[in-house]
């Protein structure tokens, strides 16, 4: 898309610092049993040439010592919110939400607190795209892997459900592509995205039930479904780990498995009723019986798997619990198809 002046303000050519008539940004930055992480993304937040911002660091519940060594940090522009349990990463983001409304912010940028910001004019570029239309409700930076040689992940993805079509790309030309041919479809990734506060007031928060995983894409489509575009910034890239389920799948804790299992799941239903989300739900569950067979030394990773299938087609949300179990006869009859079907499927999601 391409920009236009907007209200967005310009940059100093020689200082490279904002001037006054920035719109005031919070960043939010969620913090879970990795302190490390959050500190090194607070700072890097810090160094941004954007400075109409404050920080909002949320620690969700954390068991690991957290705490101390966030109220560690001292900038003015920094503030620490403790959350006695962990909320999820809907409730906790929410919780941002509701602070960036009240303190009359602009914008809500939620940042990842394993993110690697490596580029000071970030947030400069992702407010700046934002500000050229007003129908802009999300705008997100192109994710690649940590590391100079990291391979791009997320150049943008595409969620609409008349006619059905879900799909996300690391291709830059396929993203830019979809853009013209999905203007009202696209969907963004939560693990950088900028939110205007604006969208927060018409279509609400972060959908709670989801509690992490997949919660972005369902933001995604009601921000469309309200008429606004949400779009990739391909001038902007943040460097964030993806966890690998083909490659890597014992090594994920057995939490993820439940989420993705069950969301997505919960994803069709939400939007597509009962009837009409059964095709997508079952390509969904053939997809994740190659996982469960990839993973059948891991007991505590299968039955994780079994009972996120087994909430999301009972339409059963909040967090994941290790001792969630699927009926035995159903998990049985689950792990006869998987077994049967056990060769890797390579399934490309298209139109009814």
């Amino acid at each position: 898309m391409e920009r236009g002046s907007g209200r967005g303000a310009k940059l100093d050519e020689a200082t490279g610092v904002a001037d006054a008539k920035q719109p005031p940004v919070l960043v939010v930055i969620l913090n879970w049993n990795c302190w490390e992480d959050t500190l090194t993304a607070v700072e890097s937040v810090l160094r941004l040439n954007y400075r109409n911002h404050r920080i909002l660091v949320i620690d969700n519940g954390s068991t690991d010592g957290s705490v101390p060594h966030l109220r560690n940090i001292r900038n003015e522009r920094v503030e620490i919110l403790e959350n006695l349990e962990n909320l999820g990463f809907t409730g906790g983001c929410n919780e941002g939400f509701r602070r960036g409304l009240k303190s009359g912010a602009s914008y809500i940028w939620l940042l990842n607190s394993d993110a690697l910001i490596e580029e000071e004019n970030i947030l400069s570029s992702l407010v700046e795209l934002a500000e050229s239309n007003p129908k802009i409700g999300l705008v997100s930076p192109r994710l690649a892997e940590p590391g100079e040689a990291g391979h791009l992940t997320f150049c943008g993805g595409v969620c609409q459900m008349n006619p059905f079509y879900f799909e996300r790309t690391a291709d830059p030309k396929e993203a830019l592509g979809w853009v013209g041919k999905y203007p009202n479809a696209g969907f963004v990734s939560g693990a950088a995205v900028l939110v205007k506060a604006s969208l927060i007031r018409e279509i609400g928060m972060l959908d709670e039930k989801f509690f992490a995983y997949i919660e972005a894409t369902d933001f995604s489509y009601r921000s469309s479904k309200a008429g606004y575009k949400n779009l990739v910034d391909e001038n902007s890239l943040v460097r964030h780990a993806q966890k690998n389920m083909t490659l890597n799948p014992l090594t994920i804790k057995p939490h993820f498995w439940y989420y993705m299992a069950r969301n997505e799941c919960l994803l069709w239903r939400k939007h597509m009723g009962v009837i009409r989300a059964l095709r997508p739900s079952w390509w969904a569950f053939r997809r994740m019986t190659v996982h469960l067979c990839r993973c059948r030394e891991a007991p505590h990773i299968t039955e994780a798997i079994l009972a996120g299938l087994w909430h999301g087609w009972t339409n059963r949300g909040g967090p994941y619990r290790p001792e969630y179990r699927m009926p035995r006869t159903l998990a049985a009859a689950v792990w006869k198809y998987a077994l049967a079907k056990a060769k890797p499927l390579h399934f490309v999601r298209g139109t009814e």
